[in-house]
């Protein structure tokens, strides 16, 4: 029977950046991360907490156990690798407070990403999955004569009135070991930061839509 599980959650903001701000000294100073919960208490007691940091004038990447920060001119990623809840997650909090701290980063706009992976027990299960948007009687299959087909979807829609936008990424199969990555997307335009915090609080309601999604494909094979 296919399973599914979780591989990150990641917050994006897009806008005006500044990637040199970024280090360890920085988000302790500025409380950005909760210095007194896992992982941080005990990676901030070691003389080097972070297994990678890179930083020149216009890109840094700050890993600290589980959680990476990615940030460029344009381009603010934090991501959270060890999920079994999604609400558990520390990165709303720390992408707010690091926002807080850089309050007048011009931002445009903010999204929200939870991947998962679908494993497929046999190959049927993977072709019977894939015939929820590619069936056999596609005249798409027919225009190019072929069947043996490895087939994606992406599907952009709108989320709610307040002109919030999803899109959900099927990925292709994984050959070798029948396996297929999906990702959810929730994407807003940044107002302004009350908005953006008020976003922010939406996230239980965004993951148990998506939760809902893929249990229904899995029940749709």
């Amino acid at each position: 029977m296919a399973s599914q599980s979780k591989n990150f959650i990641s917050l994006v903001a897009l806008g005006g950046q500044n990637p040199q701000i970024l280090n360890v000294d920085f988000l302790k100073a500025n409380k950005i991360v909760p210095s007194d919960e896992p992982p941080f208490n005990e990676l901030f007691q070691q003389e080097k907490p972070f297994t990678k940091f890179i930083s020149t004038p216009v890109f840094s990447n700050l890993v600290l156990g589980p959680i990476e920060f990615i940030v460029d001119e344009q381009r603010f990623q934090i991501r959270d690798t060890s999920i079994n809840n999604w609400t558990d997650t520390k990165i709303l909090y720390i992408a707010q407070n690091y926002y807080d701290t850089l309050r007048y980063t011009p931002l445009k706009m903010v999204g929200i990403n939870f991947n998962s992976e679908i494993t497929f027990a046999t190959s049927k299960e993977s072709m019977s999955f894939q015939q929820l948007f590619l069936p056999e009687s596609s005249q798409v299959l027919g225009i190019i004569s072929n069947s043996d087909i490895s087939a994606n979807i992406v599907l952009c829609y709108r989320y709610s009135d307040n002109g919030a936008r999803v899109t959900l990424t099927i990925n292709p199969p994984n050959k070798a070991n029948d396996k297929r990555i999906i990702n959810f997307n929730y994407e807003f335009d940044f107002i302004d930061w009350p908005n953006f915090k008020s976003e922010l609080t939406k996230m239980p309601e965004i993951a148990k839509y998506y939760e809902s999604i893929l249990d229904q494909l899995l029940k749709a094979i």
